[in-house]
């Protein structure tokens, strides 16, 4: 009976120092995904998962690591991996629709998104992921539909502001393209980014008059590298 209670013993140590470690890896992993430290992230909850292969949150984290390194089919395996264990985590399907996407999935990529739009119909993150869905389905227009959905949810988020540009620029919705960076333009008037741009659109829409002024004055409030523009195209 002594032999029986000893083995018990020390295999309820190992177990002990086994959990230990898995918590010391995950809280060293997710503390390099803030400081975004993405190869030695992913390589902690590598060690995760050797303690604990139904770790769900460790194939997540590491799914969203190999994700930010650009390696998609990695990330696809372990967002499956993830969702396997915890078929209730909308995060999970979110991003497995963008690697989906990195992967040239389009439609997988969609798939993914409905169920996460099913628990999260509000979420931004969704209507911007299903925006660019849609530019690879070469449905711009619709996509410009969820770039405007996203904006109303996430209002002042100008990333989204230039995607949408980006979509109307794609279907020459030159006007459109205008509006939205005159609201970049009201809010930093001292910025010459914004009249940059907006050059770019008017000379991609034939405006040479209106693209020379905005390089005039972007050149006028600091961008000496208008006038290199000026230059080149404007007579």
């Amino acid at each position: 009976m002594k032999k029986y209670g000893i083995f018990f013993l020390l295999m309820s140590l190992i177990s002990l120092m086994a959990l230990g470690q898995e918590k010391l890896f995950f809280k060293r992993g997710s503390e390099r995904l803030e400081k975004k430290d993405f190869v030695n992230a992913a390589k902690d909850f590598a060690y995760v998962l050797q303690f604990n292969p139904q770790n769900d949150a460790a194939y997540f984290n590491r799914g969203f690591a190999y994700q930010q390194l650009g390696k998609h089919a990695e990330a696809v395996s372990d967002f499956s991996s993830a969702i396997d264990l915890r078929a209730d985590n909308p995060d999970a399907y979110l991003h497995r629709s963008i690697s989906k996407l990195g992967v040239n999935d389009a439609f997988g990529a969609m798939s993914d998104l409905n169920i996460a739009m099913q628990a999260h119909p509000r979420d931004p993150r969704i209507y911007r992921q299903r925006a660019k869905i849609k530019i690879a389905l070469s449905d711009a227009r619709g996509a410009i539909n969820d770039y405007t959905q996203a904006m109303k949810l996430e209002p002042g988020n100008e990333d989204i502001l230039f995607e949408r540009i980006e979509a109307r620029l794609s279907i020459r919705d030159y006007d459109g393209a205008v509006s939205d960076i005159n609201e970049v333009i009201h809010k930093k008037p001292n910025d010459p980014s914004g009249y940059n741009v907006r050059a770019t659109i008017k000379f991609q829409a034939g405006d040479t008059d209106g693209a020379c002024l905005d390089w005039s004055y972007a050149g006028q409030i600091g961008d000496l590298s208008a006038y290199e523009k000026i230059k080149k195209y404007c007579k």
